[in-house]
This record gives structure tokens, sequence and C-alpha cells, in this order.
């Protein structure tokens, strides 16, 4: 261990024991290569679930492939809200082209830096502009709570630390102070153009963010199609919501561990799905 009272610069030696750790460190990378459709990407990864996200692309959320892979169009504005490491971004990004463009949100900053290493490993950065801010229904400065600092991990929350479908909290892990703003204030801004096609997943926070783009749902230039994550108990606000800004539900598709839980008996109700929601 090296001891410094803040007075001293480090040794050559220090030095030299440093950098190799940091040669070492960047070895311990394994990149992950898979053919997606014809689509070459690849990923940096760090820790077995790096690894499994995108081994399990048209596994986990087979749903979810389809719909990006059947509706995606040359030129689309694509979001990603939750993008993680990026296997839903990336995907995207292949199938708009250079004409198109995928916006990626992604709060957890270790995920962040996993998904701006993927994106230029995969060849799409001009496709990508990454955002590390959050969404929600009001630009402010709200506490982020890390349910886990490891890439790939899923279920921090935006000014709580509920667990998604459930009434109990968890402990963070670590807590930061981010910006939030709106998709509508994105817009107004010209920050971001009206999305063709919207994936919202963040383990609870929809019907938040859904709020904040209620101008963008009732415009002219509103989206083709609204993915957004049904956690339990949270369908009903989000129908409601997205029928008065005259979206109807036509598609439901369930993960793999979903589809486990149906066949095992258990009622939809209970089970984290996902919802397509068109104009109706």
């Amino acid at each position: 261990m090296f001891r410094s009272n803040g007075q001293r610069l480090l040794s050559l030696s220090e030095r030299a024991v440093l950098r190799a750790i940091e040669v070492v460190r960047s070895r311990l990378f394994v990149h992950v290569k898979l053919n997606d459709r014809g689509h070459k990407t690849v990923y940096a990864c760090e820790t077995a679930l790096d690894a499994q996200r995108p081994t399990s692309l048209w596994v986990k959320e087979e749903g979810t492939m389809r719909w990006i892979d059947s509706e995606t169009r040359a030129g689309d504005i694509f979001m990603d809200i939750g993008a993680n490491i990026g296997i839903y971004t990336i995907a995207a990004a292949h199938r708009v082209g250079d004409t198109g463009k995928v916006y990626a949100f992604e709060p957890h900053k270790v995920n962040a830096l996993a998904l701006g290493r993927n994106v230029q490993l995969s060849g799409v950065r001009k496709r990508v502009t990454v955002f590390s801010c959050a969404l929600s229904d009001t630009s402010a400065v709200l506490e982020f709570n890390y349910r886990s600092l490891s890439s790939a991990s899923t279920a921090s929350q935006l000014g709580h630390s509920k667990i998604a479908g459930s009434s109990e909290n968890f402990e963070p892990v670590a807590s930061e102070m981010i910006f939030a703003t709106t998709v509508d204030q994105l817009i107004k801004d010209q920050v971001i153009r009206p999305p063709a096609l919207i994936k919202i997943d963040v383990d609870g926070n929809e019907i938040a963010i859904l709020r904040g783009m209620q101008g963008l749902l009732r415009s002219a230039s509103r989206p083709r199609a609204v993915q957004v994550e049904l956690n339990v108990g949270e369908e009903a606000a989000i129908t409601g919501l997205l029928e008065e800004c005259g979206f109807a539900l036509t598609d439901r598709h369930l993960t793999y561990a979903g589809k486990k839980a149906q066949a095992a008996g258990v009622p939809l109700s209970e089970i984290a799905h996902n919802a397509i929601f068109r104009p109706a």
C-alpha cells in the first residue's frame, strides 16, 4: 500500500507498479463478438453479467429484439431509455443506418461507461448519442441510488430506493445527485429530435418518464410505437396515461424468466413484462 500525506509525489517504483496494474486491468476485458442477423457487434466484458447480456440477445427478451428488428427503419430516430450496457442500443443503431440516430439514456455511471465503450467497439459511435442524465417528469437535481456498482447491473433508482414491483426498499451501496430532465424539454431545447420508436425499461420509473413526454405523445410528431416495461402493479397507471395521449396497447411479450413463470402458473398480472403501444 502506498501512503501519502499529500505533500510528496509518487516514487518511480510506485508509478511503475500503478502503470503495470493499469495494463493488466485493460487486458482483463473479454471481447464478446456476435453476429446479430448479419450485423457484427463487439462488447468489452469485465464480468459474467457483462457477457451474459449480449450472448442472450435473442433469448432474454426475444420479443424486444423481434420488435426492434421488424419495426426499425433506415433513417429512424430510436430512443432507448434505460440502455444499460447497450445491447438494444447497438441493435437499433445497426438498423437505423447512417441517416438514423439512437438516443441512449443511462444514468448509472458504470453502465454508461460500458455503453460508450461498446458503442465504439461495435462501430456505431456516429449513430448513437449517449446521455448519462436521468429522465423523469420534471427538470431537477435528484438523488440516484445505486443498488450495485457493477456494470450490467439493474434496479438502481432515481429519487427513491424502492424495489420495482414491490413495497420493499433496498439499501443503496452508493448515492449521487444527478440531473434529471424530461423528453419534452429536450425536444423543446432542440437537444434531440422526436423519436419514431421509444423503448422504456427503467425498473419502476416508467410512469414518471411517460408523464414527461406527454407533449411528444400528443403531437403530430408522436412515435409510431412505444415499448414500456410493465412492472407488477403499474399496468393501470401506464395504460391509462397512454390511452389519454391517444395510444392503445397492441402487443405484450414476456422475458425468458417471465415465460418460465407463466408456464409455472403465475398469472400475467404478477409478472413484469413488456407492452407495445401504438397510436389508436
